[in-house]
C-alpha cells in the first residue's frame, strides 16, 4: 500500500467518526430519532474498515448488490410508476438514511450516483472503465518492442563478456559486461542507425533504457572502477578512499592488495611454467609423432598440458558486415567449447549447434574433454589441466570424479587439475576463440538435422554410484590424482598451500567397470516453432547454398 492510499483511508475514517459524532439528522431511527444512534461506533468502523480493504471493483459490486436489494420492484401492467422511486437503505435489517449508507461504505455521492446509473442500464455487472480497452497514445507496437529486445540480445552476444566464475558482490551469476566505451547512449545510437537502414520504427532514448532494464537487466556497462576481479576492485576502492584513515589501516589495505596480487602472480607463473614444460616435452618428440593421428592412452611417456573453456555463443548466419534487419532476429545459435594444447600449440574447438545442445553443465564439459582425449590427445601418461573457476562446469565434484575415474582405468597415470584465480582467468583458449569465429573450422558436435557426432554422456549419475563428494570444493585451486592410489584425490588452496587428501571411492573394493560408459543424453532438438521461425525469418539472410543447413523447411 502506498502513502497516498494510506492518507486517503485515514481521511475517510476521520470523516466517518465526525459524522457519527455530529449525527445524520434523519428521522429513520427505531424511536423516531436519527438512524446513526442505532449503530454503535465500533460496529460502524469495523464495516468501514472491511470496505476500505476491498479493491475498487469489489466495493462496486457490494454497492450494486445493495442497490439491487433496496430498489423497488417493477410496476405491474397498468400501474403508474414514479419517475424517481425512493430507496429504502438498510444496515443489519434496520432502516438507515442515504448519508449513513454512504459513510458506512466510505463512498461519495457522485460514485453512488454513477453506480446507480450503471445498475439501471446494465444491471448487476462489473463496471468497465472507458479507457480499459484503449491503449495509451504512446504505446509501442509489439513488433517494435521485439526489435529492441532482439537487438540488445544480439548486441550482447557480440560485444559483452561474462564475469569469470562466481564473483562476490554480484547478485546474479549471469552478469554480462559491456566495455566502458559502449555507453547506453552509444548502444541506442547503434540501434537507431540500424533502424534507419532497415526502415524500421525507432524508439526514444528513455524508452530504449526502460526496455533494456525490462528485458536484459543482467546486461550492464562497466563502470570506470570496474574490474573483472572483485577482490582487486574492492581493494582498489578501499585504497582510493584511504586518505583520511590511520596509517595502520592504510598499511593493511596495501598489504591485502599486495598479498592478493602475489597469489595471482604465483598461479599465473605456475600456468606459464607448466605450459613451457609441455612445450619442451613436445619439442623433444616433435619429429616422432603425428599430431593428426589418433593416439592410444598412455602411449607417450611425457607430461602434456591442456586448458579448456566455453566461448561466448555465436549466431549463424554470421556476417561481419551484418545487414541491419537480422539484428532484430534470433539466428541459429551455436556454442563453442575449446580445448587448447599449448605445447603444439593447437586448439580443437567443438561447435555445438542449437539442435545438438544439451546445456553447459558438467556432463557436457566432461563429455567433450573425454572425446578430446580419445580423438585429439597425444596419449601422454601424465597430464596437467587448467580451467576457469566456473563451478557449474569445471570446479565441481563430477569433474573431480571423472579425473579419478581416468586414473583408476589408467587412461592417465597421473593427473593434475588447476584453476586460475577468479577474475584473472585469461588463458590459452581465449586467444583462439577470435580466430574460430572468423573461420568456423571446428569439430562438429552434431549436424544441422540433429544427428549427434559427439555424444554427451550422463557422467553425473554414472560416477555418483562409485564416488563421494569433496567438501568445500570451491575454495581449492589444485587437485592431483595417481594410478598408484586409485580413487584418492590430493588438493590444496593455492600452489604454496599444504596438501590434503581424501579417498573419493565409496567402497575401495568396488571400482568403476573399465568397459562401461554412462548412458547418452539425447538433445531435445529444435521445436517446430523454432524451425518455423528460422525458415520464415532467418533463411533470407543465409549465403546461397546454406539455406537448407541453417534454416530448412520445417
Amino acid at each position: 500500500m502506498d502513502y497516498d492510499q494510506t492518507v486517503n483511508k485515514e481521511s475517510v475514517i476521520i470523516k466517518f467518526e465526525k459524522f457519527m459524532q455530529e449525527g445524520c439528522g434523519c428521522r429513520r431511527g427505531s424511536t423516531g430519532g436519527q438512524c446513526c444512534n442505532d449503530v454503535l461506533l465500533a460496529t460502524g468502523l469495523k464495516n468501514l474498515y472491511n470496505c476500505l480493504e476491498l479493491s475498487h471493483a469489489e466495493l462496486d459490486l457490494v454497492i450494486l448488490t445493495n442497490i439491487q436489494a433496496f430498489t423497488p420492484s417493477e410496476a405491474t401492467p397498468g400501474e403508474k410508476r414514479k419517475k424517481n422511486p425512493p430507496y429504502s437503505f438498510q444496515y443489519q435489517a434496520r432502516p438507515i438514511c442515504k448519508e449513513m449508507f454512504l459513510n458506512l461504505h466510505g463512498i461519495s455521492k457522485s460514485r453512488f450516483q454513477k453506480l446507480l446509473d450503471h445498475y439501471r442500464n446494465h444491471g448487476l455487472s462489473v463496471q468497465i472503465h472507458g479507457n480499459s480497452r484503449r491503449l495509451p497514445h504512446n504505446t509501442l507496437p509489439q513488433a517494435v518492442v521485439e526489435d529492441v529486445k532482439n537487438f540488445l540480445s544480439n548486441f550482447a552476444d557480440e560485444n559483452a563478456f561474462l564475469l569469470p566464475g562466481r564473483i562476490p558482490g554480484f547478485k546474479n551469476e549471469d552478469i554480462q559486461l559491456l566495455s566502458l566505451s559502449d555507453t547506453k547512449m552509444r548502444v541506442w545510437n547503434s540501434f537507431k542507425n540500424v533502424c534507419e537502414e532497415s526502415n524500421k520504427q525507432t524508439v526514444s532514448y528513455t524508452k530504449f533504457n526502460e526496455l533494456w532494464k525490462q528485458f536484459h537487466p543482467n546486461l550492464v556497462v562497466a563502470k570506470p572502477m570496474s574490474d573483472l576481479c572483485f577482490t582487486c576492485q574492492h581493494n582498489t576502492s578501499k585504497l582510493l578512499r584511504a586518505a583520511n584513515l590511520p596509517e595502520e589501516e592504510k598499511s593493511e589495505c596495501v598489504q591485502a592488495q599486495q598479498a592478493h596480487l602475489n597469489l595471482v602472480k604465483m598461479e599465473r607463473e605456475l600456468y606459464r611454467n607448466v605450459c613451457d614444460e609441455a612445450t619442451s616435452n613436445f619439442k623433444a618428440i616433435d619429429d616422432q609423432i603425428d599430431i593428426d593421428e589418433r593416439h592410444e592412452a598412455c602411449s607417450l611417456r611425457k607430461t602434456m598440458h591442456y586448458s579448456f573453456d566455453f566461448a561466448q555463443q555465436v549466431h549463424i548466419p554470421s556476417n561481419p558486415m551484418q545487414p541491419g534487419p537480422i539484428y532484430f532476429k534470433t539466428p541459429r545459435k551455436c556454442s563453442i567449447f575449446g580445448v587448447m594444447c599449448e605445447a603444439i600449440p593447437r586448439q580443437v574447438n567443438y561447435l555445438v549447434d542449437e539442435a545438438s545442445d544439451v546445456g553447459k553443465g558438467a556432463n557436457t564439459t566432461i563429455s567433450y574433454v573425454h572425446h578430446f582425449f580419445e580423438h585429439h590427445g597425444l596419449g601422454e601418461i601424465s597430464v596437467h589441466l587448467h580451467a576457469d573457476n566456473c563451478s557449474g562446469q569445471n570446479k565441481n565434484n563430477f569433474f573431480i570424479w571423472f579425473l579419478a575415474w581416468r586414473t583408476i582405468l589408467q587412461l592417465h597415470h597421473y593427473v593434475k587439475y588447476s584453476f586460475l584465480i577468479a577474475g584473472h582467468t585469461k588463458f590459452g583458449p581465449d586467444r583462439c576463440f577470435g580466430i574460430i569465429k572468423k573461420s568456423y573450422k571446428a569439430q562438429l558436435v552434431g549436424t544441422h538435422n540433429g544427428t549427434v557426432l559427439v555424444p554427451v554422456y550422463d557422467w553425473a549419475s554414472f560416477l555418483e554410484q562409485f564416488f563421494t563428494r569433496l567438501p568445500n570444493i570451491k575454495k581449492y585451486h589444485h587437485f592431483r590424482f595417481s594410478k598408484d592410489e586409485p580413487g584418492r584425490v590430493y588438493f590444496k588452496e593455492s600452489n604454496s598451500s599444504p596438501e590434503e587428501s581424501l579417498l573419493l571411492l565409496k567402497n575401495r573394493v568396488i571400482l568403476p567397470p573399465a568397459s562401461t560408459l554412462p548412458a547418452k543424453l539425447n538433445p531435445a532438438g529444435l521445436s517446430l516453432e523454432r524451425k518455423q521461425y528460422l525458415y520464415r525469418d532467418i533463411r533470407q539472410f543465409c549465403k546461397p547454398g546454406t539455406e537448407d543447413l541453417v534454416a530448412p523447411s520445417p
